[in-house]
């Protein structure tokens, strides 16, 4: 198995090329190495919430380039650009609970971070070298267009125009062109401004500032300062009053009061490439139909609301998306709430995306293409750090198939990415939903979701611990399909899958690789059909359960509960496993299986309850001989069936 997907990879260069990333590919050669890429990637995208109140956003964009396969070393050691940004840092920043007596306060740290500002938008113009002045154009202003032309490609009968889908082909042809070492590289410079140490103090290094009563265009409030000249470096300094933002500027740093945003950190024009808001507390409102909040077209954005119960309303685009460009929303306290249309909530198409919530009981609720989820080769991710929180990205965006049942939409969120094997082709890349906490956690969302990927991406979907409720649909809980991975890792609590129609909680289709793993908790598994450990078309799909009293529900076909349907697409056959370890009362629709027991079947089926806790004591040669001994049913053979899940 392991050379047959070795020879899908090989064969992957001539197609995908340099588009496809390291780590999607060693998940395909390697299928057992999923849950160790799962685990970088969590601790990974954990380093903004480290314990001790440090936010290590530029740790976390340093991450990001290593999975985009970028060397920013090479990057930041061959660029002056970035080391003058680096110098002006030199002078802004001023570690330790209290500044130095030497360290930059009021008017002069407002100039001195307009300079940087400006600094970090002339050393993004190398991003987009190798565009033309018409391709630069398009990226920074027809996205949302795309966005539409992807959608109506998504109804049962596309409605897409001609003009729409030649649109669809140019942003992929711009996703080759995108310098993104230099993208992230001066996004990590952006990412300073996030460090906690600096947010604690700047409202002291501020406070002295001399209210000018400046009159900005989209500001309308309490304003007190302003430095810079051109919406490339221009700092606007808010007060602690109520304020209403519909303006654009490079910086915006807000001392308090309960603001309304209607533009916040977003980049779509040649004006500025880099676009900041450092919002220090208060209960605000973040309403647009516009893109945005936190929105980079081709740019870096960055939207840090440090304390407060606050709102986050978009349409489409916004809440921490980009389109090969940078962009990151980070709230560091507050019960919060997230709503929005599409393409939301931690999305990017080639590029990188983040929604980082610290704490809170949080409410993020979307259509579809949210919450950690990606369009090509890039980096995605929603990541929430505690709280008892409820996710849903599901209800509007019609079921392709048409077929999957009543009430079933099409969701690609919390977790899953996606490539292009029509037209141009271009590999996918990775995303994720990450909840670190233990708290009692609600997930919905409509098909291919919930820890999965299409066409060399790779999807995760983790939650910390608890007793959760999951629900899905078709494609969903760590599924791969047509060359990708995908893994739905869950911590431990007394958890709740409930999907329905195929391919679900560890499942994989046509040479994809899926996995469940729950390491704790008496758990409900209802699915449908294709689950459960189940396989078909030369996937390795694996569900392991290490402990509880456990129920598995539907999918009783022979390509479910640790079983492997037809492979007449490549004439090689599939794996699917069902492992469950630790003892505990289980139970199985399918038949034969049941505790204490070992079942294999000649097409790769695997099922294995045991009583041992790890798969390390099971692979004892004792424990083997005494499941080996029990009886054994012969294996069910499947029928040959026409294509009912092509995607």
């Amino acid at each position: 198995m392991a050379g047959h997907f070795a020879g899908v990879v090989s064969a992957s260069d001539s197609v995908v090329g340099a588009s496809r990333l390291s780590r999607v590919a060693r998940g395909l050669r390697e299928p057992w190495s999923v849950p160790e890429i799962a685990r970088e990637l969590r601790d990974g995208l954990a380093a903004p919430f480290a314990p001790g109140g440090r936010s290590d956003l530029s740790s976390l964009v340093t991450h990001a380039a290593g999975w985009l396969d970028l060397d920013l070393a090479r990057e930041e050691a061959e660029e002056g650009a970035i080391a003058a940004i680096d110098a002006l840092w030199s002078s802004i920043w001023a570690p330790g609970a209290a500044p130095s007596p030497g360290a930059l306060v009021n008017e002069e740290l407002l100039e001195q971070l307009s300079a940087y500002m400006a600094a970090c938008h002339d050393a993004l113009d190398d991003v987009a070298a190798a565009l033309s002045d018409e391709e630069r154009v398009v990226l920074r202003r027809n996205f949302p267009d795309w966005c539409e032309a992807w959608y109506r490609g998504h109804f049962p009968k596309s409605e897409v125009t001609p003009a729409q889908a030649a649109l669809l082909e140019q942003f992929k042809g711009l996703a080759r062109k995108v310098d993104r070492a230099r993208l992230l590289a001066v996004a990590a410079r952006v990412a300073r401004l996030a460090d906690p140490v600096l947010l604690a103090t700047l409202g002291r290094r501020l406070s002295g500032t001399v209210r000018t009563n400046a009159r900005v265009d989209g500001f309308s409030g309490d304003v007190v300062a302003t430095a810079g000249g051109g919406a490339e470096s221009r700092v606007v300094l808010l007060g602690t009053g109520r304020t209403t933002v519909t303006g654009r500027a490079a910086l915006v740093i807000d001392l308090g009061g309960d603001d309304v945003w209607n533009r916040a950190a977003v980049v779509d024009s040649s004006e500025a490439r880099v676009s900041v808001v450092l919002e220090l507390q208060g209960n605000d409102r973040y309403e647009t139909t516009a893109p945005g909040p936190a929105y980079a077209a081709g740019g870096v954005a960055l939207l840090v609301d440090a304390k407060g119960k606050d709102r986050y309303e978009s349409a489409r685009l916004g809440q921490g998306s980009s389109v090969l460009g940078f962009a990151a929303l980070l709230d560091l306290d507050g019960a919060d709430r997230y709503a929005a249309h599409d393409f939301v909530q931690g999305f990017t198409f080639g590029g990188a995306a983040f929604l980082l919530d610290r704490a809170g009981d949080d409410v993020y609720e979307a259509w579809a293409y949210a919450q950690g989820a990606g369009c090509g080769n890039g980096v995605s991710a929603c990541v929430d750090g505690g709280g008892d929180d409820r996710y849903r990205a599901n209800g509007r965006w019609p079921d392709v198939y048409g077929d999957s049942g009543p009430d079933s939409f099409h969701g690609a969120s919390q977790g899953y990415c996606t490539g292009f094997r029509d037209g141009i082709r271009l590999a996918g890349g990775i995303a994720a939903l990450i909840d670190l906490g233990d708290g009692r956690d609600d997930y919905e969302s409509g098909n291919f979701s919930q820890g999965g990927g299409y066409y060399f991406s790779f999807g995760l979907m983790y939650d910390g611990g608890g007793d959760d409720v999951n629900r899905g649909c078709r494609y969903s809980q760590g599924f791969g399909v047509h060359q990708a991975c995908g893994i739905r890792w869950d911590a431990g609590g007394d958890d709740h899958y409930a999907t329905r129609c195929a391919a679900n909680c560890g499942s994989a289709w046509d040479q994809g690789v899926g996995w469940l793993v729950d390491e704790a908790g008496d758990d409900v598994y209802e699915v449908g059909g294709l689950a459960l450990g189940g396989t078909a078309n030369s996937g390795v799909a694996v569900l392991l359960d290490l402990g509880g009293n456990d129920r598995y529900g539907g999918g009783g076909g022979v390509e479910s509960q640790g079983g492997s349907g037809d492979s007449s697409y490549h004439q090689f056959q599939a794996i699917g496993a069902l492992i469950d370890l630790g003892g505990g009362k289980d139970s199985y629709t399918r038949k034969e299986r049941g505790d204490d027991r070992i079942l294999t079947g000649d097409w790769y089926g695997i099922f294995v309850d045991a009583r041992e806790k790890s798969v390390e004591k099971l692979l004892d040669p004792k424990a083997l001989q005494r499941l080996l001994a029990a009886p054994r049913e012969p294996p069910e053979k499947p029928a040959r069936k026409r294509d009912a899940n092509q995607p």
